[in-house]
């Protein structure tokens, strides 16, 4: 926060002095995190998806990596999966795999 006394002022405030949405927010990730959120995209409109769609790509990649041919059950209690569900991760090709196949060999 640029003047001092913003910084003065937000570090007087609590959650409750904080409206609705922003009061859930920074009782993540703490009042002055809040507001730093709110100076630094303040006036967007931002839409937070779930935390297994930001994670989905990472988590696939270790089901791949961890995959030895005959553990599908090990990794759907692992992963909180289907043993269907993690037979599709490891027979798909990772997007960056099938794009390497259509390089010219640079």
């Amino acid at each position: 926060m640029p003047a001092d006394w913003l910084s003065e002022i937000a570090a007087e405030m609590t959650i409750e002095d904080l409206p609705g949405d922003y009061q859930e927010v920074a009782r993540a990730i703490g009042v002055e995190h809040a507001l730093k959120l709110s100076e630094y995209v303040g006036g967007m409109r931002l839409y937070f998806p779930q935390i297994d769609g930001l994670l989905r790509n990472a988590r696939d990649k270790r089901i791949c990596a961890e995959f030895n041919g005959c553990n599908h059950r090990e990794l759907a209690r692992k992963y909180a999966l289907t043993e269907t569900w993690i037979r599709e991760i490891v027979q798909r090709k990772p997007a960056d795999e099938t794009a390497d196949m259509f390089e010219d060999g640079k």
